[in-house]
């Protein structure tokens, strides 16, 4: 992504200390998500400067910053992001239903993500006066691109482990209805496979090819000697 001049001189300089400069970075969070364009930098600039000013902390950007790295899985933006959050900031509603879905995620327990997504999870919108958030909207009203990005990140998972899988089976764990699946599986790169139309085929990568098994014997010397011994005698 191409980063605003402004940002930039901010992002790049002592600039990124100045709490003064945190309505700017603010606004440009809240940019991303409409734009789908992450910048991890400036997002975790952001972070770094609630961590030395814990009073200047707004939960709707805490949660913008956090939903745009999730959608950046399997990028370690998420894990970086917390590790810069104080534990009162972690225990916010919002915050900890960011934090448990991105779990179910990285453990791969799809059809509990999508479970948790249609439940609601539920964000708060931006008001640089109210440092708790202002009132909360789905996830997806938000960031509308968010749904698609953690299907990308689902289907690659799913091709780093598997050549082949049932389409019933890829349905779920992609959360879309017939006629979006059959889009989704050849925009994906993958395939409904020529000889029976009820499995989906991923391409072949490195990580999904298997592998002969290399069986290594270990003999020790003295065992070497008394095989040759026996060898021998045998003679």
């Amino acid at each position: 992504m191409t980063r605003p001049e402004e940002i930039n001189a901010i992002v790049e300089s002592v600039g990124r200390y100045d709490s003064n400069n945190l309505l700017t970075l603010e606004a440009y969070v809240l940019s991303q998500l409409s734009t789908n364009s992450p910048d991890p930098s400036a997002n975790l600039a952001v972070l770094k400067l609630y961590q030395f000013n814990p009073a200047l902390t707004n939960i709707a950007t805490v949660t913008a910053i956090l939903s745009l790295a999730l959608a950046s899985l399997p990028d370690p933006h998420f894990n970086l992001a917390i590790s810069l959050i104080a534990a009162d900031v972690a225990s916010n509603k919002y915050v900890a239903d960011l934090i448990r879905i991105q779990a179910l995620l990285e453990s791969c327990r799809f059809t509990q993500f999508w479970a948790a997504y249609d439940a609601g999870i539920k964000v708060p919108t931006y008001d640089a006066k109210i440092k708790a958030g202002g009132a909360p909207v789905s996830i997806s009203q938000q960031f509308p691109a968010f749904a698609t990005q953690i299907r990308k990140y689902i289907t690659s998972t799913l091709g780093y482990t598997y050549q082949q899988i049932s389409l019933a089976q890829f349905k779920e764990y992609v959360h879309l209805d017939k006629k979006e699946l059959i889009a989704w599986i050849s925009q994906s790169g993958c395939s409904v496979n020529s000889d029976d139309v009820t499995l989906v085929d991923f391409p072949s990568t490195p990580e999904n090819i298997p592998k002969p098994a290399l069986v290594k014997e270990n003999i020790k010397f003295e065992q070497l000697t008394k095989i040759i011994g026996v060898s021998r005698i045998s003679v």
